[in-house]
This record gives structure tokens, sequence and C-alpha cells, in this order.
């Protein structure tokens, strides 16, 4: 009787360790997600991301992709100033702000409602253990409210089409 009691209590005590591992785990993690989205400066138009890291601690490895559809169609990245040309940090409670230019008629079409404007966002990211994540999100500008909507996201990146 009193090896099954000893065997329980093995068990139990390594089933809590489990779980306290997993919260720990859970808490001590990066969390990337989209503080705002704007659509600014009729001079040099742009739409400005800014992405925040929520979690406590900061994310490694960081790239993020940012792509422009208008009416479904992706705006060409070639002559964007702020292309990522390497993994970045993201340290937690700081804005980390990313954009995408466009030209001057295409923002007068998105401002006047001629033209869909969506903002694709991606992150891919580690913690401090190498633990990899992604965050997705889609954002539709609506020009009568002049303000981004959420469209959709995920924390998948294996889910269709999305920024490189």
């Amino acid at each position: 009787m009193m090896v099954f009691v000893t065997a329980l209590s093995a068990y139990a005590t390594w089933k809590t360790a489990q779980v306290t591992n997993q919260i720990l785990l859970t808490a001590q993690r990066p969390y990337i997600g989209v503080e705002s989205v704007n659509l600014i400066d009729s001079t040099s138009p742009k739409v400005v991301v800014d992405l925040r890291n929520f979690g406590s601690v900061q994310a490694e490895h960081a790239v993020i992709g940012i792509v422009l559809r208008v009416n479904g169609k992706a705006l060409p990245l070639d002559s964007e100033p702020q292309r990522q040309q390497a993994p970045v940090v993201l340290l937690p409670a700081v804005p980390h702000r990313f954009y995408r230019h466009m030209s001057g008629d295409t923002y007068r079409d998105a401002l006047q409602g001629k033209a869909e404007l969506v903002v694709e966002i991606q992150a891919r990211y580690r913690g401090p253990r190498g633990d990899e994540h992604c965050y997705l999100s889609r954002d539709r500008y609506d020009p009568i409210d002049d303000f981004f909507y959420p469209q959709g996201g995920s924390l998948s990146c294996d889910q269709g089409e999305h920024p490189p």
C-alpha cells in the first residue's frame, strides 16, 4: 500500500511540475500584436503599422512583412525605403513602427473610397528560449471612419497567402 501511495505522490509531483512549466512558458514569452494602423501624410502617403510586444520578454529574430493590397492586388515592394534587411528584436511595451508607401493617386482613391485598401501584417519571431511564434493580421481601411478595421488574423503562419 505504501508503494502505491508513494508512486501516486511521485506522479502528482511530476504532473504539477509539468503544469507549472507550461504556465511559466506561457507567461514568459513574447506576444506580438498590432497597436494601431494609420493612413497618413498626403505629401508622402504611407500606411504606418505600430507593432507592440505585449509579452513580458523580448521577441528575438523578428521578421516583419507588411503588404498593401489595393483592390486585391499587392503593391510592389521594389522601391520601398523601409525594407527589412535583417531580423530585429522587439522589446516589451515599446512602439515599433513599420510603414509602406503608396502613390498619391492610390492614397486619394483610398481616402475617397474609390479603392479598397487592405494591409496584411505578418510577424515571425522567437522567444528567448528559441520557441517560434507567428502573428498574422489583415486590416481594411474604412474611408467613412478614416480607420483600419480588423478583417482577420491568425497565430499560425500556415494559413494561405500572406506577406513574405
